[in-house]
């Protein structure tokens, strides 16, 4: 069983010829506090209550639920784009640019795990469209 883990998360071997899933830095991140996605399944259930109370009517409470998200730099995109448009709903652009900004920084930190950091490569950007609009508007 060893040798079929290396082989799937260190690459290499004859069944598994391509990149490894994980390199060198994200096997030696897993279970500290750089590993971004040591909390994850408790963050993924914080994003839902926060998408089910923003869709109640409850958007204090999505507000601080997403918040508490991007404090942790989720790996994800939802809870920066929400709040971010939370804040652009209430014209609390300043706000919105810095939640905007928050997700650019962590997209090009290199701290994200190779899947999270193939979708926030998509995703970049859109955000950064976005950042700029904020930067170009009147209203904070």
């Amino acid at each position: 069983m060893p040798g079929f883990l290396r082989r799937l998360f260190g690459g290499g071997g004859a069944n598994h010829p391509s990149a490894p899933l994980l390199d060198e830095d994200e096997l030696e991140r897993i279970g500290t506090e750089e590993d971004l996605l040591k909390n994850y399944e408790e963050a993924a259930e914080r994003n839902f209550r926060a998408m089910e109370a923003e869709q109640n009517g409850g958007i204090e409470l999505a507000i601080s639920l997403y918040e508490q998200s991007v404090a942790e730099d989720f790996v994800e995109a939802h809870p920066y784009e929400r709040l971010a448009n939370i804040h652009e709903r209430r014209g609390e652009n300043a706000a919105a640019l810095e939640v905007t900004e928050r997700f650019i920084s962590l997209a090009k930190s290199g701290r994200l795990p190779k899947g999270s950091q193939r979708s926030a490569d998509r995703r970049l950007p859109e955000f950064e469209a976005r950042a700029a609009k904020y930067r170009g508007s009147k209203t904070s």
